[in-house]
Order: structure tokens, then C-alpha cells, then sequence
């Protein structure tokens, strides 16, 4: 089993012509305890929402745990996972939003 447990190779993410993720690698490894931190529309809250897949990424490769997020690779082409294979793959990972509203 590997140390790596969230590696990114070139993520990157846009919305419209607003590239808000370039080209991040990254390796958080098991134990280790990391920051995102920078200015208000920099990416941090999108990159933890590719994550668990709530935001789909446009390109690169996000894994936890050795495991793609969101697609499967099948003969050398990429897949988008199911509802259910994505939902299953979020009960592992916790997550809290930033404006959580128990009561609207």
C-alpha cells in the first residue's frame, strides 16, 4: 500500500473562460497534515470539491488512495463513474462545507 493518500497530476478545472485550477500536482501522504491556503477565488474550495468529485475536473488525474476520482479507466479511455459508484466512493471521504445551512 502506498504512503500517497490525494495525488493530483495537471488538474485543472474552468468555469467558462475563467481557468480557476492550471496544471496542479500534488501529494498529500498518509499522517501528513497540509494547508490550502491563498486570496478569496483562488481555487482551494474547488480543488477540495474535485476531491469527492462534486466539482468535475476538465483534465489531469486526481486519486485518494490510489483510486481515480469520478472516472474509470477502460482500454485506454476515460469513463465517468456512475451516480452510485461516485456516491459510495464520498461515504470515505468527510468533508465540511464552508456555509453549511442545517435549516434554510
Amino acid at each position: 500500500m502506498s504512503d500517497v493518500m490525494v495525488q493530483s497530476i495537471n488538474l485543472a478545472k474552468s468555469f467558462g473562460s475563467n481557468e480557476v485550477l492550471r496544471n496542479i500536482n500534488m501529494e498529500v501522504h498518509r499522517g501528513e497534515v497540509t494547508c490550502l491556503i491563498g486570496p478569496s477565488g483562488s481555487g482551494k474550495s474547488t480543488f477540495l470539491r474535485c476531491i469527492n468529485h462534486l466539482e468535475k475536473y476538465d483534465r489531469g488525474e486526481l486519486l485518494v488512495d490510489g483510486v481515480r476520482v469520478g472516472f474509470d479507466l477502460r482500454n485506454g479511455k476515460l469513463y465517468e463513474r456512475t451516480t452510485s459508484e461516485i456516491a459510495k466512493d464520498r461515504s470515505d471521504i468527510g468533508m465540511v462545507f464552508q456555509r453549511f445551512n442545517l435549516f434554510p
